[in-house]
């Protein structure tokens, strides 16, 4: 970077304030300094850059310690379960899940941030730096729910491409709708095949994240396919959605949901690039879905975009 490293941290604290990457007019309040390190040009609207910034920060914070993770994201307003429109507040939610004071919450931010620039010290800016940033993306992701059975069962396939060499571990997330009387009590989740599930945090009540071990290393251009058998235990109610929320470039997701021929549902519709505040209260519009022969919708979606969500809702 031609810029100081003091320049970029101040332009990352100023970032954090009010909504953080969401606040509106982004483009006019990115510095010089995450211009270069981001690749945001001139002309670049606001969207761009918050693209462009998120993927590089999201990039980055993979290999940071859990609790650096989750304080950098929440702080630049990443945290899909910390949308909350001033800083303050974030520091306050992240205080409550982790059972630690406002001064902790906001050292461990300061922290994550100041891990940014250091980050940014040993990678030399270059053109599309946001785009081409993380270590690897999403080639296609295909998901078949089965909601025939005695418990909802979901079927997760990945195809993924590595960006850059070295890749030996990747993450994985999920976020479970707000229940109808109570937050979900657990998951069940289990390998199917391609790694190993090397560890498991929740770092609030709807959000599970994990570690996924590779069986050997990935270098750029190569590309490797697992899949994930998530289960709703039996007894817990599931919400009538299912939304993919991408963290990262995915080029392609199908999603397949299985009600059966004994009680399908009322209606079904398709969502398509929803914000996250939106999704529990979306209305069957123009795109609603027909269930087939053998009880099973479908949709598809091209190029999703980080942030939004995308998938099938339904009316038992």
């Amino acid at each position: 970077m031609t810029l100081s490293s003091s320049q970029l941290m101040n332009e990352f604290r100023a970032l954090r304030r009010g909504r953080g990457l969401h606040t509106p007019g982004l483009d006019r309040l990115v510095g010089p300094a995450l211009r270069e390190l981001c690749g945001i040009g001139e002309d670049d609207g606001a969207e761009v850059a918050r693209e462009r910034i998120r993927n590089w920060v999201l990039g980055e914070i993979e290999n940071f310690p859990e609790d650096l993770r989750t304080a950098t994201a929440t702080a630049l307003g990443l945290n899909l379960e910390a949308q909350q429109p001033f800083l303050g507040e974030r520091v306050r939610w992240l205080a409550r899940g982790a059972s630690r004071d406002a001064r902790t919450i906001r050292r461990r931010m300061e922290a994550g941030l100041t891990r940014l620039v250091e980050a940014a010290d040993r990678r030399p800016a270059r053109d599309g730096a946001g785009k081409q940033g993380d270590a690897w993306h999403v080639r296609r992701f295909s998901a078949v729910l089965r909601m025939d059975g005695p418990t909802p069962v979901c079927t997760e396939r990945r195809e993924i491409v590595a960006a850059r060499d070295g890749i030996e571990w990747i993450p994985w997330s999920i976020s479970l709708p707000r229940g109808t009387e109570g937050m979900p009590a657990d998951l069940d989740v289990r390998v199917a095949h391609g790694a190993v599930l090397s560890s498991t945090e929740r770092p609030s009540a709807r959000r599970f994240l994990m570690g996924l071990q590779l069986p050997e290393r990935l270098d750029a251009g190569q590309t490797h396919t697992f899949s994930l058998e998530v289960r709703i235990p039996q007894g817990q109610v599931m919400r009538p959605t299912y939304v993919f929320w991408p963290e990262r470039r995915c080029e392609r997701f199908d999603l397949v949901i299985r009600f059966g021929l004994r009680q399908p549902p009322e209606t079904v519709w398709r969502l398509s690039d929803v914000f996250h505040r939106d999704a529990d209260d979306c209305e069957p519009g123009s795109d609603l879905l027909t269930v087939n022969g053998v009880g099973e919708v479908a949709a598809s979606f091209t190029e999703p975009r980080p942030g939004r969500g995308y998938g099938i809702q339904w009316r038992p």
